[in-house]
């Protein structure tokens, strides 16, 4: 009760549970701690803490349209898969598209990326922003062009008062500051990929991120949501698949 929902049980209702002879009781209250309103509430907490919904970054109506989006996605069980793959292509208003607000909490192409690595492939690509990472397989290469995938991200002031408007530009460039190589687009064990000037880089990165040639993905959700259920990742902490850990 307490791991899906955040709450304890009523006294009454842990007393009706274990006086039960119903047979698979607990396969019974799993299904239905699982459909409730409580249960969107603590996922939505969850999730709403690791994409920075936060009022410091985002005004007070900017977290309130995030958050019930989020809340609205675990509520409607929508797949993974799609939800990411909607917050890192969102564009317009931060106001009436909400998974926009990802690219008012992070400003800068690095953080974006730093983020989506981290959260989505469970990839701490930090220590690869000044050198090759020191005891890993990633590179500077990898860092800054993951970095190239959100670069032409651009913000301009919405309609509304505070408002802001996520757009995609039509041109800019990522440099590799060891090398001065002008960076494409970098999908992890895949290589650079050429993406055209009319097509979005972050869904050609968002295809393959939530797409099956990418080993990271499943893996880091399931791990992260068995470190949310269980207290502790199978790899732990549940964002940190070093080869080393």
């Amino acid at each position: 009760h307490l791991d899906l929902t955040g709450l304890l049980p009523t006294a009454e209702r842990a007393r009706a549970f274990a006086a039960s002879e119903q047979t698979g009781k607990r396969s019974t209250l799993i299904d239905e701690l699982l459909a409730s309103e409580e249960f969107n509430d603590f996922q939505a907490l969850r999730w709403a803490d690791l994409l920075r919904v936060e009022q410091k970054t985002l005004d007070k109506t900017g977290v309130d349209v995030f958050h019930k989006w989020i809340r609205a996605s675990f509520a409607e069980n929508k797949p993974i898969n799609q939800f990411t793959a909607e917050l890192l292509a969102a564009r317009g208003s931060t106001y009436k598209v909400p998974p926009a607000n990802f690219y008012r909490a992070l400003r800068k192409p690095e953080e974006r990326a730093e983020a989506a690595a981290q959260v989505f492939l469970g990839i701490r690509l930090q220590c690869a922003k000044c050198h090759n990472h020191p005891f890993e397989k990633w590179t500077q290469d990898d860092y800054y062009g993951i970095a190239a995938a959100f670069h032409r991200v651009g913000r301009k002031p919405g309609k509304l008062p505070n408002d802001e408007f996520v757009f995609v530009k039509s041109s800019g460039e990522v440099k590799q500051p060891r090398t001065g190589e002008t960076m494409k687009v970098r999908l992890l064990l895949q290589g650079s990929v050429d993406v055209p000037n009319d097509q979005d880089r972050r869904t050609v990165f968002a295809d393959w991120l939530t797409g099956p040639a990418n080993p990271f993905f499943a893996k880091s959700v399931v791990n992260r949501i068995w470190g949310h259920i269980m207290g502790r990742g199978i790899v732990d902490p549940v964002d940190d698949f070093r080869d080393s850990n």
